[in-house]
């Protein structure tokens, strides 16, 4: 059994990966702070909850006291906060510090970034060595890219890494724009789709992801190792009448031009300046949608054996889980 701090164990790829990795005996130790929610793993015994934050370096260090691996997870995944800088501290400083943190005490780091960080593709799907920064457009993203860099300047140091790139992750508990859209088509107030959706993404079961991270705890030979974690290549007005038909929705999604989705993307943010609350959509997230997010994932299925849930089964689970979220809720 190996011993594994995670940070970013609370989130939508954290708590299935740390249901996964608590199945198979290893020990735990979860990074939080005082306002995570702890409530999946309240059943869980010996898992060991670190008070801390990757932007606090000291804390880091004193976290990883006999850790084997690290689980490098924690992000700020949002489309929009009231105070940008929080992108910066967490995605690319608070990297960095984990980053400093492993190589120091010669801990391996699994690195778990994101699709958004090798750019918006052509149609034809890419591989792990593609790079480009076109379609970045929001904070997040922008972020995510350079963090990218900085891990890849951190191996010729020294450090022990492989890098994960999930795709588009979807399933349950996902309440960002995806899972949120999932959400709202399920119970049949999705507003509809800006331009005609047909750009492509790459949308991937979250416990596609957690299986495989899971699997690679104990491989030391994957050394700088990069692995795309893809799942089906689909265009976007296709997955959302997929999700309309298998939701038991009777019309397919209705589209808008995207100058009104652009207008619409304002009128939220505008809102927000008054309100705080995170926007329903803005404008960079409705831009990102002209681009195409096409990846393949081939490395991972020869090289590690990479399985991806059939799309209709992957979302079928997804929408179960929304219904009876939906009937929680009354």
């Amino acid at each position: 059994m190996v011993n594994i701090l995670i940070t970013g164990g609370t989130g939508f790829i954290g708590v299935p990966l740390v249901e996964k990795l608590y199945e198979k005996g290893h020990f735990i130790k979860l990074l939080v702070r005082e306002s995570s929610d702890l409530s999946p793993f309240q059943n869980f015994k010996n898992i060991k909850y670190i008070y801390g934050d990757v932007r606090d370096i000291e804390s880091l260090y004193k976290a990883v006291d006999d850790v084997d691996v690290i689980y490098h997870l924690a992000a700020h995944t949002r489309m929009w906060a009231k105070d940008k800088s929080v992108f910066e501290d967490i995605n690319i400083k608070g990297t960095e510090h984990v980053a400093k943190v492993a190589m120091n005490n010669d801990i391996k780091l699994i690195y778990v970034s994101s699709f958004i960080a090798l750019g918006g593709t052509p149609e034809e799907p890419v591989d792990e060595t593609f790079e480009s920064e076109d379609g970045l457009f929001l904070d997040y993203a922008k972020t995510k890219f350079q963090a990218k860099k900085l891990i890849k300047d951190y191996i010729d140091k020294g450090l022990n890494v492989v890098i994960i790139y999930p795709g588009i992750a979807y399933g349950p508990r996902d309440f960002n724009i995806f899972g949120q859209t999932i959400l709202d088509i399920t119970k049949g107030s999705f507003m509809g789709c800006p331009g005609k959706g047909d750009n492509i993404g790459s949308f991937v079961y979250v416990y596609d992801i957690a299986n495989f991270l899971t699997n690679i705890t104990e491989r030391n030979d994957l050394r700088g190792e990069e692995f795309i974690l893809g799942g089906v290549n689909i265009l976007f007005n296709d997955w959302l009448n997929l999700i309309a038909e298998i939701s038991g929705c009777d019309k397919k999604v209705r589209h808008f031009p995207m100058s009104l989705a652009l207008l619409y993307g304002w009128l939220c943010e505008f809102k927000t300046k008054f309100t705080k609350k995170m926007p329903y959509i803005n404008r960079p997230t409705v831009k990102m949608i002209n681009y195409n997010w096409s990846y393949s994932s081939e490395k991972a299925i020869k090289k590690l054996g990479y399985e991806i849930t059939p799309l209709r089964e992957g979302l079928s689970k997804t929408i179960a889980w929304y219904k009876e979220y939906i009937e929680s809720k009354g």
